[in-house]
């Protein structure tokens, strides 16, 4: 530290003692704030305005201590920024980047066979007499798809199906979280990475949100009397809830009102609401789009197995999927067959093509649930922990069987959109979401915000969502009649592997008020919500 290490220390002490001030102080700034925004009185704001100097002042001097420290320990300051202002500590190396949150790079903080038997009993325990077993026949899990009825279809990494079930949502987890239990083989993997996930921690911290006040028991009852898709906006409610009581927080859930109203309130620290909001794991764009592609697979498919043709047809769309010339780019598609390297992309005006030929029969490295990740990654190439595609449509022969070690008759189309639009569609921000979530905190108040979407995008897209949401934060503007002064962005990664295992990685990028946050603060609040290991902190793994 160029020899100054008793000074950084003095410095660091200094900076220790002006936090506990603050903290000190911010009950008051609180109780000044919400007065003024009630009364309008002018004794009264003139009393915010005091507090709040006192704490600005206090600020700035935490700040030119920082400053100072950095200057004396020579680490450059954009590295101590990125390191304190906005990521998760455990993962400093390439956290924010897509390619640093696959399986070979996120250590496993819990696994879910260590807790699944006895939070599945918990959550059946809560759940209403009778209820499971309501609702038809075998929706939840793959027998569509392994009778051959239906073609696999994912976009982003996510399955249509598993995400908008024609079951109750809350049915649907609870029913492949027991498949999954008993090792069903027509488990639904694709919607399971999620689901177990969430199951395990609900049940696991159902006693947590016993010291949680207010209407908690409703809250709970939603999941099942609640509407199907408000389950998974719910679901994550609670678990804030839970995580934040168990990490020493005591806070109650707010009386709902038909005005804006946070969910929660917290009393320590300091007095302060929170407010969770939850991004739908598919757009409305997104799932567009992918209709388009399941309506061209089947058109490719007719055409390519009445030729007997067989593999992964390749397609990079540079115009919109509603705008592709469905008949025009089956004929050119099922015509690569005939050029001298098929598997060599052709570019025409709306795009390019290339195909892989397979033959009838193919034998897979071993045996495997259909449409396991092993049996596309064997067949197609397709990578479920980090895919390089922006979907897939496949349908496979696999004779009825839910484990198979041989196939027949596989088509599949692997597609990409590179169209200037469709990127900028596809890599929204999740900025809206924390504008919704701001406009529920009421004035004069101090609030948290816990966002949450479920990422499964290509590199380029998951990383340039990210890219926009903190460029077009950092000139962000609100009321003057809130603050928010730290916020958490919860991005989860569930995706099967191997046979279909559910795995579920959680990346938290965490915000600080550059006006009048603490980073500090960050510490009194959970930054793990759906992959802590039950009774331990948390960090993003499986």
């Amino acid at each position: 530290m160029n020899g100054a290490p008793d000074r950084f220390w003095d410095l660091q002490a200094d900076v220790d003692r002006l936090r506990e001030e603050l903290k000190a102080l911010f009950p008051d700034v609180a109780a000044a704030r919400r007065s003024y925004m009630r009364s309008k009185d002018e004794n009264d704001r003139q009393e915010m305005e005091r507090q709040e100097n006192a704490a600005k002042l206090l600020l700035e001097n935490i700040k030119a201590l920082i400053e100072e420290m950095t200057r004396l320990s020579g680490i450059p300051a954009e590295v101590l920024d990125a390191m304190e202002h906005e990521v998760e500590p455990d993962h400093r190396n390439g956290s924010l980047n897509r390619k640093g949150l696959i399986e070979e790079r996120v250590a496993t903080t819990g696994l879910l066979e260590s807790y699944l038997p006895q939070a599945l009993e918990k959550v059946l325990e809560a759940a209403p007499a009778k209820w499971l077993d309501a609702g038809a026949d075998d929706d939840w899990r793959l027998a569509s798809l392994i009778s051959g009825k239906e073609c696999l279809s994912l976009v982003k990494g996510l399955r249509v199906e598993s995400e908008f079930p024609a079951i109750h949502r809350m049915r649907q987890a609870l029913r492949v979280t027991e498949d999954y239990v008993n090792g069903h083989l027509a488990f639904d993997h694709f919607g399971g990475s999620t689901l177990v996930s969430q199951i395990v921690q609900l049940g696991s911290h159902l006693d947590h949100l016993k010291a949680v006040g207010g209407d908690v028991n409703s809250r709970i009852s939603r999941l099942w009397n609640g509407p199907s898709d408000g389950v998974d906006a719910a679901l994550f409610e609670l678990l804030v809830a839970a995580s934040c009581s168990e990490h020493g927080r005591d806070v109650e859930f707010m009386p709902e009102t038909h005005d804006k109203s946070p969910d929660l309130r917290c009393h320590d620290p300091y007095p302060m609401v929170i407010e969770c909001k939850r991004k739908r794991a598919l757009s409305r764009y997104e799932q567009r789009e992918e209709m388009a592609m399941r309506g061209l697979f089947l058109e490719l498919e007719k055409q390519a197995l009445s030729r007997g043709l067989y593999g992964r047809f390749d397609l990079h769309l540079k115009v919109e999927a509603d705008l592709a010339p469905v008949q025009e780019i089956v004929s050119r598609i099922i015509s690569q067959r005939l050029a001298a390297h098929p598997d060599r992309a052709l570019n025409y005006e709306w795009g390019s093509v290339a195909f892989h030929e397979l033959s009838y029969r193919v034998r897979l490295p071993d045996v495997t649930r259909s449409y396991s990740p092993n049996m596309l990654m064997a067949l197609f190439g397709w990578n479920s922990d980090l895919p390089e595609w922006d979907g897939i449509v496949c349908r496979v022969d696999v004779q009825g069987e839910p484990s198979v070690d041989e196939v027949r008759g596989a088509v599949a189309l692997a597609w990409s959109n590179l169209s200037e639009l469709a990127v900028r569609k596809r890599a929204w921000s999740p900025l809206d979401l924390f504008g919704d979530a701001m406009n529920q905190i009421t004035p004069g108040e101090f609030g948290l915000i816990y966002l949450y979407y479920t990422e499964g995008a290509r590199e380029a897209i998951a990383d340039k969502r990210v890219s926009n949401f903190l460029s077009r934060m950092s000139g962000w503007e609100h009321s003057a009649a809130i603050r928010v002064p730290i916020s958490f962005l919860v991005r989860l990664y569930p995706r099967p592997l191997d046979h279909g295992n559910p795995d579920l990685i959680e990346s938290t990028v965490r915000l600080v008020s550059g006006e009048y946050g603490d980073p500090s603060l960050l510490e009194e609040f959970p930054t793990s919500i759906f992959v802590r290991a039950p009774g331990r902190p948390g960090k993003a793994g499986t």
